[in-house]
């Protein structure tokens, strides 16, 4: 990336790729859900412990709890997205492997998102090598690879 990309085309492909990302993962989520795998009965239970996050105890019983998830999850996939955008300021080599460096940055937004929880004491070992596989796939390729891809056609472009 040369010096001269504006900081209007850098947040917008954080923001393009975060939305876009933040999509994938939820479809991804939908589908296994669906299929009846994980802890979660349903999408609903998902967005009630993820707006636990933040609600405490009371987001089961919050109508709003949903929406509030819904609105965290994209904030949070964004602001991982303008952070690889600052990432590739400093490492533009990025780049130029967006499949490497996209499955690399997927991984450790998955670690620091365990790390967050553990923080947060709502953390839960993988009910099994399944479990542990969705979570990873679901930020490796539903998330990191499509952030690195968008964000390297983004800037290489601008």
């Amino acid at each position: 990336m040369n010096g001269t990309v504006t900081l209007r085309a850098q947040l917008s492909a954080g923001l393009i790729a975060g939305v876009v990302g933040g999509i994938l993962v939820a479809l991804f989520f939908l589908v296994a859900i669906s299929l009846g795998g994980g802890r979660f009965g349903s999408m609903l239970d998902l967005m009630q412990w993820v707006a636990g996050t933040v609600l405490g105890s009371g987001a089961a019983t919050n109508p709003a709890a949903p929406w509030i998830a819904l609105g965290l999850h994209f904030a949070v996939s964004i602001l991982w997205a303008l952070g690889y955008v600052y990432l590739v300021r400093s490492q533009p080599q990025l780049l130029s492997h967006p499949w490497i460096s996209g499955a690399g940055f997927g991984l450790v937004v998955y670690v620091f998102m365990q790390i967050a929880l553990i923080v947060d004491a709502d953390w839960h070992r993988p009910s099994g090598p399944a479990a542990l596989g969705a979570g990873l796939l679901s930020h490796i390729v539903f998330y990191g690879i499509p952030v690195g891809l968008l964000v390297s056609r983004f800037l290489r472009r601008a």
